[in-house]
This record gives C-alpha cells, sequence and structure tokens, in this order.
C-alpha cells in the first residue's frame, strides 16, 4: 500500500529513491531507510510519499522524524513471500 504524509504543493523534491529488496522464500522481508537532510538551511520535512510499485501487502511506516523534522526513517515490510519495491520521494 502506498502512504503518503504531508503536503507536496509547492514544495522542492529534495529526496527519491527507488528502495528494491528480493522477496525471502516464505517470510516477511523488513527493511529500513534512513533520509537526513543537509545541515546547509533550515529545511524541515514537508511531505513524504512511499509508493509500493508492486501493489501487493507491503507497508511503509515512519519509525522515527518524519513531518517537522529534518530526518526520517522508514520502515518497510513485504508481504509473505514478495518483495518490496517501493519509489520514496521527501519534500521540504
Amino acid at each position: 500500500s502506498h502512504t503518503f504524509l504531508g503536503t507536496s504543493v509547492m514544495r522542492p523534491l529534495v529526496y527519491k529513491t527507488n528502495a528494491t529488496y528480493s522477496a525471502l522464500t516464505f517470510r516477511k522481508r523488513i527493511e529500513f531507510m534512513n533520509y537526513t537532510i543537509p545541515k546547509s538551511g533550515n529545511s524541515v520535512i514537508q511531505g513524504i510519499l512511499a509508493y509500493d510499485r508492486t501493489r501487493s501487502g507491503a507497508t511503509a511506516n515512519i519509525t522515527e522524524g518524519g513531518i517537522g523534522y529534518n530526518k526520517v526513517k522508514i520502515r518497510m515490510k513485504s508481504d509473505r513471500g514478495n518483495e518490496i519495491n517501493y519509489e520514496i520521494y521527501i519534500y521540504a
């Protein structure tokens, strides 16, 4: 499923990545993605989009930081026996 927090309206995209991990047979896979905005300004995260490209039962949750912070930690968990394939966008 997709996860969207905050807003991307009139906000610059500061980070984009494809998080792809292979499937584990008969098991759920859990992976983490960390991002910190460089300290060049006073920017904070305004929006986060984690788009599930597999359209499976995968989930993406914010475990640290997020909206209003300069860092975020995203926990991605696959459906049993499926891969993780997310496009992650962060706006400041």
